[in-house]
C-alpha cells in the first residue's frame, strides 16, 4: 500500500500521520479514513512530514477534509509538509486554502505545545479577567489612506506580513491539565480582503470594533481594509497581550510600507529580515535560572516594597458611583519646545517622568513618591526586530527630602533609570507580587505611537483618525499618565483615570500642577523645594 495512515485522538483533537504518496489511488483511502476518524472532532492535524508526493486528487481530498471540518465548526491544519509537497501547495495556491505549518515552525525536541504567559502578559490577562472595570486593552488605529493607495496590493502586503510572524498565530487557551491560561502559536491567520461598503456600514463597523476581544482560543487582532464612497481606510487593532506600541509603529507599519512599496514597484520580492520567533523568546525568558534573577528581585523588593497608595496617589474626590462615564482627559502643553532636549544629559522620558513625580508629591503633600514607567522592552538588536509584546514596567521611587537643583535632580533621576534597567530580566517579581497595583503609571508616546500620528505608505501619508475605543478604564484604583510627543513638535498630556476615584475637576487640577512642573524643570537652577512650594 502506497499510503500508511495512523490516527490518534485526544479529546476533540485528531492527529493523523500520513506516510507515502497521496495520489489518485490513495485519495479514496484517505477520504474514508478521515471521514470516520474526524466525526465530531474540532481540530484535525494532518502530519505530512512523511508524504513525498501529492496529486490533484490528493489536493481535492484535502479540500473535502477542510470542508467537513468547517461543517462541524472545526479546524484543519497540515503539518510539516516536505519541500516537494510544499512546492505543489505553493504552485496551486493551496497555501491560501488550508492552514499549513511548515517545518521551520515545528516545535523541536521537548518544546511544549502550550507556552507560558510572560509576566507582563499575565498581569494584563489577570487585570482583564479579575477587575470588572478593566475589560478592554486594545491598541492600534483607524487610519485614513491616500486615494492613490492600491488597496489590493496593500491587502497582499498585509497578508504576507501576518503570515510571517508567529505572534499573529497566538491564541490564549486553558491548559488541559492545570486549567491555567497559557498561549499557543498555531492559530489560523485569516486573510485580509478589501471591503467596499456604504457610509452606514462603515459607521456600523466602527461600532463593532469597539467590542472587547473574545479572549479564549480566538484571534487577538483585527485588520480591515475598507473603501467607502468618500475615502479608504485601514483599521488595525491588536489585543495588547500580543503587541505593543513600538511593535505596531516601528515594526508592523514599517514592514507594511516596505512590502507594499515592493509590490507597487513590481520589484523582485526581497527578504526584509528573518522573522524572529516570539514563541521562542518566551521559552528562553521562562528558562532563565532563578539564581540569575535573585539580585534583581532584591533590588525591586527594596525599590517597590511598603508603599501606601493613599500616600502616593492624589487624594480621591469621589464617594460612591461616578457622576460621569468619562475617564480620560487630554490637555495640550503649549509652552514646551522639543528643541529643549538637545545636548542634555537626560532623556526626554526622564524629564517628563520627573515632572510627574513632582506633581504627585505636590498633590499628595508627601516628600516621597513612587510610580511605574513603561519602556518598549527592546534592548538588543534581536529584540528590536521582535514582533510581539515586549513592554517592561519599571517602578521608580524618589525622596524629595533632599533638596537639589532641577538639573541635578534630572541627572540623578536619569542615573536611577539606567540603574533599574540593568535588572529588567527580574521584573517578573513586580507583576507576580502585584507591586505595580495602585501605583500611577507613566508612558511617553512619540509620533506615530501617539494619538495624532502619521505613517508613510508607499510614498503617501496615512493619517490616524481614531484610536481603539477602550471605553472602560484599565486604570482601576489608579491613574495612567501618558505624555504624547507629536510629529509637529508639540506635546499633550492624557490622563486615563478611575472615575470611581476621581472627578474630571481633580484630574484637571493634577494636569495644571504637572504643567507647572514642566515649566519649572526647564530652569536648571530652580530647586525642587521651590517647585513643590509654589
Amino acid at each position: 500500500m502506497a499510503l500508511n495512515i495512523t490516527s490518534k485522538k485526544n479529546g476533540d483533537s485528531l492527529v493523523m500521520e500520513l506516510k507515502g504518496k497521496l495520489s489518485a489511488s490513495e485519495a479514496k483511502q484517505f477520504d474514508d479514513a478521515f471521514g470516520e476518524a474526524a466525526e465530531g472532532i474540532k481540530e484535525a492535524l494532518l502530519d505530512f512530514s512523511g508524504v513525498d508526493y501529492i496529486s490533484s486528487a490528493g489536493l481535492r481530498s484535502l479540500f473535502l477534509a477542510k470542508k467537513k471540518m468547517m461543517q462541524q465548526s472545526g479546524a484543519l491544519k497540515v503539518l510539516y509538509p516536505t519541500p516537494e509537497v510544499m512546492e505543489v501547495f505553493t504552485a496551486t495556491r493551496y497555501d491560501n486554502i488550508v492552514t499549513i505549518v511548515q517545518k521551520e515552525d515545528k516545535e523541536e525536541g521537548d518544546a511544549p505545545k502550550f507556552y507560558p504567559l510572560r509576566p507582563v502578559q499575565r498581569m494584563m490577562v489577570d487585570t482583564h479577567f479579575q477587575k470588572a472595570q478593566s475589560t478592554m486593552m486594545n491598541t492600534g488605529a483607524l487610519v485614513k489612506l491616500d486615494n492613490s493607495v492600491d488597496l489590493e496590493l496593500l491587502a497582499e502586503a498585509l497578508n504576507g506580513l501576518l503570515a510571517a510572524y508567529d505572534t499573529f498565530r497566538c491564541r490564549l487557551v486553558l491548559h488541559p491539565e492545570t486549567g491555567d491560561i497559557c498561549q499557543r502559536f498555531d492559530g489560523e491567520v485569516g486573510k485580509v480582503h478589501v471591503e467596499t461598503m456604504s457610509d452606514e456600514a462603515f459607521e456600523a463597523r466602527k461600532q463593532e470594533v469597539k467590542q472587547p476581544y473574545d479572549l479564549i482560543d480566538h484571534p487577538l487582532y483585527r485588520v480591515y481594509i475598507m473603501k467607502t464612497s468618500s475615502a479608504s481606510y485601514l483599521y488595525i487593532d491588536f489585543y495588547h497581550v500580543i503587541m505593543d506600541g513600538m511593535a505596531i509603529a516601528l515594526l508592523f507599519w514599517r514592514e507594511v510600507d516596505k512590502r507594499y512599496t515592493q509590490l507597487v514597484k513590481k520589484a523582485a520580492p526581497k527578504i526584509l529580515h528573518q522573522p524572529s520567533s516570539y514563541a521562542a523568546y518566551i521559552l528562553e525568558e521562562a528558562n532563565i535560572p532563578k539564581e540569575e534573577l535573585a539580585a534583581g528581585h532584591d533590588y525591586w523588593l527594596q525599590m517597590a516594597g511598603g508603599f501606601d497608595k493613599a500616600k502616593h496617589l492624589p487624594p480621591p474626590d469621589v464617594q460612591g458611583e461616578p457622576d460621569s462615564p468619562e475617564h480620560e482627559l487630554e490637555v495640550p502643553f503649549p509652552d514646551m519646545d522639543n528643541n529643549f532636549f538637545k545636548g542634555k544629559n537626560y532623556s526626554e522620558n526622564t524629564f517628563f517622568m520627573a515632572a510627574v513625580m513632582l506633581a504627585l508629591a505636590k498633590s499628595t503633600g508627601s516628600r516621597e513618591t513612587i510610580l511605574t514607567w513603561v519602556h518598549n522592552g527592546r534592548m538588543t538588536s534581536a529584540e528590536r526586530r521582535l514582533m510581539g509584546l515586549m513592554l517592561d514596567q519599571y517602578p521608580i521611587r524618589w525622596d524629595f527630602g533632599t533638596d537639589m537643583s532641577s538639573e541635578a535632580f534630572l541627572c540623578a533621576l536619569e542615573a536611577k533609570v539606567q540603574e533599574g534597567m540593568q535588572y529588567r530580566k527580574s521584573l517578573d517579581i513586580i507583576y507576580e507580587e502585584g507591586m505595580n497595583e495602585g501605583v500611577a503609571c507613566f508612558i511617553l508616546q512619540k509620533g506615530s505611537m501617539g494619538r495624532r500620528g502619521k505613517m508613510k505608505l508607499g510614498g503617501t501619508e496615512a493619517v490616524i483618525e481614531e484610536m481603539p475605543a477602550n471605553e472602560i478604564s484599565a486604570a482601576e484604583n489608579t491613574m495612567d499618565i501618558e505624555l504624547n510627543a507629536h510629529d509637529d513638535g508639540t506635546f499633550s498630556l492624557v490622563l486615563d483615570y478611575d472615575n470611581h476615584r476621581y472627578t474630571e475637576k481633580a484630574m484637571r487640577q493634577f494636569a495644571a500642577t504637572m504643567e507647572k512642573m514642566v515649566l519649572g524643570l526647564q530652569d536648571a537652577s530652580r530647586m525642587t523645594s521651590e517647585l513643590l512650594s509654589d
